[in-house]
């Protein structure tokens, strides 16, 4: 029997880490705690319910019928505190020392993160940022339990309850090398089709926008390389005949790592969006206020630049 009044509050948070990110070592990176520590905190959890809370099936920690019960008045109640304190203080971002949990897929950190950490910490240089890998059937979850502050992706139908803006719809370029030798003054859709194509995604399979625009067309071009990370197809680009299609305002960030020349794309095709998502609970948090309207300004410069 949990007794309230004896009860440590700090073991929910770890039961919430646990339950938003199916597993032990999981949620220790995300606390930054030990492992052995998260393990020694579920034993004291287990013992104060008298229920496992959660089963190992394969990698994950399923949670169990008490767990899930437990759950959202679990969240409520971090929720409200977190509210509580966030009302509490005013946020000055010359002073404050706070984390603040981005969630990023690996393809959208590589060209964004540097240039927005520079821009957050210009303003409020003692914060400390860390970018969580986005898991985007999680992620109405951890923005609710409060595992993620905001995230940034593209466009999707959200739950009740997550709130998103976007912050970039931009064209696609095509990077080429300088000396490319097919490719002169101007690229055009012929050319495009008959080079070497690398493609970022962190997927396995499935194809990008510019091949359902080009299948439109009754096109197809030959991808020859398949990558997870801009960065690693802007140095294979730069170092062969290949050529990468990217968001604009990526391949404008990549310039500094090798100077590759840009090109517009020889075809129609609706701009891509990039949003940025957050949870309704904490909208009345004063920094977390202050760290969208920072990336929201972010992404607006960065828009004029490029």
């Amino acid at each position: 029997m949990v007794q309230p009044n004896r009860f440590d509050l700090n073991l929910l948070t770890v039961f919430d880490a646990i339950y938003s990110h199916g597993g032990v070592s999981q949620a220790a990176r995300h606390l930054n705690l030990t492992q052995s520590a998260v393990s020694h905190t579920l034993a004291r959890l287990r013992e104060a319910f008298g229920d496992p809370l959660f089963v190992r099936q394969g990698n994950a920690m399923t949670p169990t019928a008490a767990a899930r019960n437990l759950v959202q008045p679990v969240r409520d109640a971090l929720r409200s505190i977190d509210m509580a304190l966030g009302g509490a203080a005013a946020f000055d971002p010359a002073t404050s020392t706070r984390l603040f949990r981005i969630g990023l897929r690996p393809a959208t950190e590589v060209p964004l993160l540097a240039s927005l950490v520079e821009k957050v910490l210009a303003l409020a240089p003692q914060v400390s940022i860390w970018s969580t890998y986005l898991r985007r059937e999680r992620l109405d979850r951890v923005l609710e339990s409060g595992a993620l502050d905001v995230a940034l992706d593209v466009q999707r139908q959200p739950s009740p309850g997550t709130r998103s803006i976007s912050v970039e719809r931009g064209a696609l370029a095509v990077v080429v090398r300088e000396g490319h030798p097919l490719v002169g003054d101007a690229l055009d859709l012929p050319t495009y089709l008959a080079l070497d194509h690398v493609f970022v995604s962190p997927r396995s399979a499935g194809l990008g926008l510019e091949d359902v625009a080009l299948a439109g067309l009754g096109h197809e071009r030959r991808i020859r390389i398949r990558c997870q990370h801009a960065i690693s197809a802007w140095q294979i680009v730069a170092g062969s005949d290949f050529i990468c299609t990217l968001p604009r305002s990526h391949a404008v960030m990549l310039q500094a790592i090798h100077g590759l020349r840009l090109f517009p794309l020889p075809f129609e095709i609706a701009p891509s969006e990039l949003r940025l998502f957050w949870h309704e609970a904490r909208d009345a948090d004063p920094a977390l206020r202050w760290l969208r309207e920072v990336i929201e300004a972010h992404f607006a410069q960065v828009g004029e630049l490029s």
